[in-house]
């Protein structure tokens, strides 16, 4: 897994984790990730939904077995050929964040310092007590 280069705020690592997009309680799309950051993910998936609609993403970090999940609000901000690009809009509960925050820098590999401080200097990731 390696880091995605970009000049972004966030540093994007590359998982392959199953996701899933629902919109109104309802599963709308399950596809496969392209890659992650603090603030938003890269889906790979055969269905498009429009830019600007929301939607809520569920990463399973054990293939949909029941584990651990991270769960966010989210908006689809770009559509490329069978790829969406969300932005989270908040992570649902500490424990998404925190399980966000170890998938990202565990994935980071020689990035690890420059991760742990992007969250460290992000108020807005910080997991609420």
């Amino acid at each position: 897994m390696t880091i995605e280069e970009n000049h972004r705020e966030f540093t994007r690592v590359k998982v392959a984790i199953h996701v899933e997009l629902r919109m109104g309680g309802n599963v709308v799309i399950q596809g496969g990730l392209e890659n992650v950051s603090f603030n938003g993910l890269l889906l790979r998936c055969d269905t498009m939904l429009p830019e600007h609609t929301p939607c809520v993403v569920f990463l399973h970090l054990d293939g949909g077995q029941g584990g651990p999940t991270i769960e966010a609000q989210g908006l689809v901000i770009r559509t490329e050929s069978h790829k969406l690009a969300i932005q989270f809009t908040e992570l649902v509960g500490s424990e998404s964040t925190h399980h966000l925050r170890n998938l990202v820098l565990y994935n980071s590999g020689t990035q690890a310092n420059r991760v742990e401080e992007e969250f460290e200097s992000h108020v807005g990731l910080h997991a609420k007590s």
